[in-house]
Parts: C-alpha cells; sequence; structure tokens
C-alpha cells in the first residue's frame, strides 16, 4: 500500500494534517507505544539549502517530530553525510533549528553495529551506526530526486545512509559497475529489513519539490512535484514516485532487483494506492539524467575496457570550481588528484562513473564529456518515458 497526496506547500499545519492521516491508515498511532524508541532518518547528502529540493525539508521533519512526541519524546534524528561534519550540515539544510527548537536527541554516527543479509549477492555484513537499528521504529524521510548512477532515488537509496561517511565510497571501488551497485543496495537493504523483522519501518518521501536532471545534489534542478507518498513499503513507494515523476521504470535497476529478491513490490499493477490516483499527476514530467541507461545497456558496462570505450567522464568547469578538493576526498578508485590552488586532476582510465565527486561538489562544478561515438552506437536507449 502506497498513500498518495497533494500537497504543494511547505506549510506546516498542511503537511502534519496531511502525514497525520497518513499515518493513522496505516496503523503507527498504535504501533508505536510510549516507551518506543524512534529514529527518524534524514537525506542529509550534503550542505544544500532546503530551497534546492536536496535534502529532507525542515518543514517535513518537525510536522514528523511533533507526530511522534504524541505518542512518545525517545527520538533521535540524523543521517551521515558523506564528507561533512554533521551539525555542519545541518546548520546548511536549515534543519538544525528544528532539531534544537522540538529538543530531540542526535545522532552519534561512530558508533557501529554489524548487521547481515542472509542470502547475499555481494555483501553479507555491514557495518552501520548503531542509534539507527537500534531502535523500535525507524521513520526515514527520503526526498524524490532523479540520480545519476542510480536513476532515480526516493526511500530505498536513503538507506545507504545507514553507512558512516566516506566509508560508503568504497562500495562504488568493490561494485564497481550499476548493476553491481545495484546488487549492494539490496544486499544492504535486505540486512536492514531482516534486522528488523519484529519492528516497524515507515517512509515518508517529499516530493513537494523534488530534483530533475543531473541529481541527487547541486547538478540537479528543483521541480515542483507537489506530492507526499507515505509506505511501509520502501520498494512500493518507490515504484510509485517513478510514475509520479513520469520516469521509465525499465532504467531504475535498484527497484527491479529489489522487486525480484522480494524486498518488496516493485508491481505497479499490484501496488494499492490510496488517496490521490497517478492520474491526479499526469503534468508532472522529470527530466531524466543525460544518457541514462536502460537495464540492457548496463549489462555491457560490466567489463571495465568497455565502460571506457563506451562511457563519457568527468570533466571540470573551471568557472565554477573552487579547488576545495571534496571530490578528490570521496573518488573511491582515487582517478582525482588536485595541488594547492589547482583544479582537481582525472585519470580517465581509473574512472569507474560512480560519479560521487558530482554528487558531493557544492558548486555543480562537474559536467560530463560527450559521450564516445561507439557508446552512442552501442548505448542508444528508449526515448519513451514509460
Amino acid at each position: 500500500m502506497v498513500i498518495l497526496k497533494k500537497c504543494e506547500e511547505y506549510q506546516l499545519d498542511l503537511v502534519k494534517t496531511i502525514i497525520k492521516e497518513a499515518l493513522e491508515e496505516l496503523n503507527f498511532f498504535n504501533d508505536v507505544k510510549e516507551d518506543s524508541r524512534v529514529f527518524i532518518k534524514l537525506n542529509l547528502v550534503g550542505p544544500f539549502p532546503k530551497e534546492t529540493g536536496i535534502t529532507t525539508h525542515p518543514v517535513i521533519l518537525q510536522a514528523v517530530i511533533q507526530l511522534v512526541k504524541e505518542k512518545t519524546n525517545k527520538i533521535i534524528v540524523g543521517d551521515n553525510p558523506a564528507t561533512r561534519d554533521m551539525i555542519y550540515t545541518l546548520k546548511k539544510c536549515n534543519l538544525y533549528d528544528v532539531i534544537q527548537e522540538e529538543n530531540v536527541e542526535l545522532l552519534e554516527g561512530t558508533i557501529f553495529e554489524k548487521i547481515t543479509n542472509s542470502n547475499p549477492k555481494i555483501y553479507s555484513t555491514f557495518e552501520v551506526s548503531k542509534q539507527m537499528v537500534d531502535t523500535d521504529v525507524l521513520i526515514n524521510l527520503p526526498k524524490l530526486k532523479t540520480h545519476t548512477l542510480a536513476y532515480m532515488t526516493a526511500a530505498q537509496k536513503n538507506f545507504f545512509g545507514l553507512i558512516y561517511g566516506l566509508d560508503k565510497s568504497s562500495w562504488h571501488a568493490k561494485a564497481s559497475n550499476p548493476l553491481q551497485f545495484g546488487e549492494a543496495i539490496n544486499d544492504l537493504y535486505g540486512a536492514f529489513l531482516e534486522k528488523f523483522k519484529d519492528k516497524q519501518i515507515y517512509h515518508i518521501c517529499d516530493g513537494i519539490i523534488g530534483l530533475e536532471g543531473e541529481g541527487p545534489t547541486s547538478g540537479g534542478n528543483p521541480i515542483k512535484a507537489n506530492c507526499l507518498l507515505i509506505s511501509k513499503d520502501a520498494v512500493a513507494l518507490d515504484r510509485v514516485a517513478c510514475e509520479v515523476a513520469s520516469l521509465d521504470y525499465s532504467k531504475l535497476f535498484i527497484n527491479k532487483i529489489a522487486n525480484d529478491r522480494k524486498y518488496g513490490n516493485g508491481d505497479i499493477n499490484e501496488i494499492k494506492i490510496i488517496g490521490n490516483q497517478l492520474s491526479d499527476f499526469n503534468d508532472i514530467k522529470f527530466k531524466a539524467p543525460k544518457d541514462s541507461l536502460s537495464h540492457i545497456g548496463l549489462r555491457l558496462l560490466q567489463l571495465k575496457p568497455i565502460k571506457n570505450l563506451l562511457l563519457e567522464h568527468p570533466k571540470f568547469i573551471k568557472d565554477k570550481c573552487i579547488k576545495c578538493g571534496e571530490c578528490v576526498k570521496i573518488c573511491p578508485p582515487h582517478a582525482l588528484s588536485i595541488k594547492k590552488k589547482e583544479f582537481p586532476n582525472i585519470k580517465s582510465l581509473s574512472c569507474i562513473r560512480c560519479w560521487c565527486c558530482a554528487e558531493v561538489c557544492p558548486q555543480n562544478a562537474i559536467d560530463r564529456t560527450k559521450r564516445p561515438l561507439l557508446g552512442k552506437i552501442f548505448l542508444k536507449t528508449d526515448k519513451k518515458k514509460k
């Protein structure tokens, strides 16, 4: 079941009413007890202001905290930003004042616990932030965004934030093509589901303002989708979100893998949608990441030599680059280097095209070279939206 609601502005009472009605439908207020410990998982990918549509909006967070307080005050809030300190990031995202005003506890991300997937494809064991999983209820607050590598990101991929800081980058080095990365994300999500088999999970996805184009950070552009999506099934929520955004489900490979591995329901014909219907969002058309690949195209890229022949690689826009070195810090294969007061340098043959560099760049200073002719020929995809 996915609850899909029109919501056109970040007005606290309005947002709170919509979310409360949805949580009542999902039995939240019976599931949460006075002594329940609740973790609220933000999307805190980087230090970006609320109007950019990149991170959890402060109104969404405040509405959820106030609703949880109707049942319990044992609330922890946080996430694991990739390269920056969490407090710094919270302040830049306009979230820190809400947390102080509501007087809730902040995550201590460097205390770890191991969780295990009993039926993995790539990884079986994960070291995650303990406070995120050592809880009775988890409320996931993703944004509806396009994603250069994953095509679209919403509820399921937001669990990548269970992994602390720069530890995320090592995943891209070990699972160096998109399909492997998709399996690894599902290994993590499966381990989380096993850990939470007797606990409660709720997903509240903010699409009031989403992100289109070269997301999930400063490369994308804000777009009003005017919706909230609420569900206990991250896979079903993401499948519905893909339709709301008028994106091509054949390219949403993380969701397709999750459906195949039975981590949730990715069949749009089997998902019960309550509230507004998909037809109410026919005017919403997200721009997809450019040159995004179908499942067949992704399979061609599993060999590194082929990838280097067929794919574009990052290039730096010198008028925007401030030489901060954030891209160098996160680069999984260490293909980037930087000298003091100089622009970053890339070894294109070492690049695995994970686009972590573009994801953390605060200035949107990383673009793509043109796709090689062979790539244009062999990776040509259907232009249809659905």
